[in-house]
């Protein structure tokens, strides 16, 4: 919009007045030097009036609304600025109600998203629980409706129930730990610590789940010294549990999972790599969060709790680190992420 500047309306107003007034009083045949002199007194004149008839009465009233703002608001800042009684005042109070107006859409649109999420958030959590319980429910329901004097069918079904309850537990236990670290209520132990130590805990660990699909764990890293890390190890131990499971989980059977590690001055990449079925582009920007699916179907025959991921994230961002998956379909996925160095190395 354009300005217009604070004297423009009562100039305006006195050139017209002066205008028609000399037009007036010239048939009067006034000489022409008191002509010209009552028309220059009659333009000063009006011009002082209306400025001041203006200033008095438009201004006023937006030295109230400032008022009643700033009272609202109780913003200092602004109050200290909007004091002065200027002709600039319109303009002033113009350009705040836009950033006010600005930051309460930014703010209202960031409440609508959160409650996206939080709705998003509780129907997936339903969704979680209701699977699992309304197994449990249907074996235990068919057990007492005759099946318990069958031996095999109840050792079957006994077994079936426990796997899902060993999942619910699983699942209740990973949103208590996305809550806490939500929360800031996870505080990080950080320590220095050798990485491949730790590497190959997690393998010996996770060799029966590899050995079962045939998949080999390898590892590549400089075999001439330690390669020490400042961080959690406990986090960290959890982080790299599942990403391996993940790897190992949806690899191809006769695979490999493969961990390498990469040396900077300052930090340490690792990656871990599969050959499996590989994730579609469109997937990898929601890969980390809460409960998303790639694969829905492959879910079924691999039970996940969907949260594994998103606790990975959160730990390696509390370590102030960064974390990030590259995927071709067909060819592999590769997890990588990066910690600080040992300051003592």
């Amino acid at each position: 919009m354009r300005k217009i500047p604070p004297l423009s309306l009562p100039g305006y107003f006195a050139l017209a007045t002066g205008l028609i007034y000399a037009l007036i009083s010239f048939f009067f045949h006034f000489e022409l030097i008191y002509w010209a002199l009552s028309v220059f007194l009659v333009v000063i004149i009006t011009f002082l009036v209306s400025y001041f008839g203006i200033r008095k009465v438009i201004y006023a009233q937006i030295e109230n609304i400032n008022e009643e703002i700033i009272g609202s608001i109780q913003n200092t800042v602004f109050k200290n600025k909007m004091q002065s009684r200027s002709a600039e005042a319109l303009e002033k109070l113009s350009t705040y109600v836009k950033r006010l107006i600005q930051e309460k859409t930014i703010e209202i649109d960031n409440l609508k998203e959160l409650e996206r999420m939080r709705k998003e958030f509780l129907g997936d959590v339903a969704h979680e629980l209701r699977s699992p319980i309304f197994n449990v429910q249907g074996y235990i329901h068919t057990l007492m409706e005759g099946a318990m004097e069958d031996e095999e069918v109840r050792t079957r079904f006994l077994s079936k129930a426990a796997k899902h309850v060993d999942h619910l537990g699983i699942l209740v236990e990973d949103l208590v730990t996305i809550s806490r670290i939500e929360a800031g209520e996870i505080k990080l132990e950080l320590e220095d610590f050798n990485i491949k130590e730790l590497i190959r805990e997690v393998f010996d660990l996770l060799d029966h789940s590899a050995r079962q699909k045939s998949i080999n764990l390898v590892v590549r890293y400089p075999q001439d010294h330690e390669l020490l890390v400042y961080a959690d190890l406990q986090k960290i131990r959890q982080v790299l549990i599942n990403l391996v499971n993940n790897s190992i989980k949806y690899g191809k059977d006769n695979g490999a999972t493969t961990i390498n590690l990469l040396e900077t001055q300052n930090e340490v990449t690792i990656e871990v790599a599969d050959n499996g079925e590989g994730i579609a582009e469109k997937h990898l920007p929601r890969i980390f969060e809460r409960f998303y699916r790639v694969d829905k179907a492959r879910v079924r025959s691999e039970p996940s709790t969907g949260l594994g991921l998103a606790i990975v994230k959160h730990f390696v961002e509390a370590h102030k680190q960064k974390i990030w998956v590259t995927s071709r379909e067909g060819i592999g996925s590769i997890f990588s992420f990066t910690l600080e160095r040992s300051k003592g190395e």
